[in-house]
């Protein structure tokens, strides 16, 4: 399993940053998790450029750009 640490972000930091963790992983995803470490939301480079076209700069917060509504599963699950 990979490390997912270097993908989680927390909502209330800025595109800018996401951007960057983005960039950093291989998976071209960041994962939005709260301060119990609860997932929230992911982020992809898709969900940033729809924000910026719709008009939020690099620095609004990451909760604007991000996907509520993702689909996940069990580690083991086949």
């Amino acid at each position: 399993m990979q490390d997912l640490e270097k993908y989680k972000i927390r909502k209330h930091i800025n595109i800018r940053s996401a951007i960057t963790t983005i960039d950093k992983g291989a998976a071209q995803i960041a994962l939005v998790v709260d301060e119990k470490n609860r997932m929230l939301g992911t982020v992809t480079d898709g969900d940033v450029r729809r924000g910026l076209l719709k008009g939020e700069t690099l620095e609004s917060p990451v909760s604007t750009v991000m996907n509520y509504d993702f689909r996940w599963v069990k580690e083991g699950c086949r």
